[in-house]
């Protein structure tokens, strides 16, 4: 596996290991993303300060759905700042779209219906020890997309932390 930061690898690393909380640069997390074939749509999508557990994650469900993954949203403003939110490093929003169209079949007939975010349908499931929560947002203005919450294994997690990430039901 390739390194997540450098001198750390994602197999040596464990729940609590400090490397993949880390933040990345953008140039980092780019870098991963290209030699897993990984691409971001627009340059306006920001991945500095991303966690690098995010940037496994995304490379972990690209590996299992075997579909082309475009992210549309990083790190950029405009997004929430709650506590795993864009902002602070743990979520991507994915295309839904034309090469997206395999992804979100992929999701939801291998991962778990969850409740509702609001309107917007919810699924989880886990990719190598990271728990992701997939929302199907259809904003009002347009731009369906997968907004993915990507947090270590709902089994390693502190069951406040997991509360936090499903918001209000």
């Amino acid at each position: 596996m390739k390194p997540l930061t450098a001198g750390t690898t994602a197999t040596a690393a464990t729940p609590s290991s400090p490397a993949l909380n880390a933040r990345l640069t953008n140039r980092q997390a780019r870098a991963q993303l290209a030699a897993a074939g990984i691409q971001r749509s627009v340059s306006r999508t920001s991945l500095e300060g991303v966690r690098a557990r995010t940037i496994q994650g995304v490379i972990a469900l690209k590996r299992a759905s075997r579909c082309t993954i475009t992210i549309t949203g990083g790190i950029e403003s405009g997004h929430s700042t709650g506590p795993r939110s864009h902002t602070r490093g743990y979520m991507l929003d994915l295309r839904t779209h034309h090469e997206g169209a395999c992804l979100t079949r992929w999701i939801k007939t291998t991962q778990h219906k969850g409740s509702p975010r609001g309107n917007d349908p919810r699924w989880h499931g886990n990719l190598d020890g990271i728990s992701l929560d997939y929302v199907y947002e259809a904003p009002r203005r347009g731009g369906v997309h997968w907004d993915i919450t990507f947090v270590w294994d709902i089994a390693r997690t502190d069951p406040g932390e997991w509360a936090s990430l499903r918001g209000p039901e």
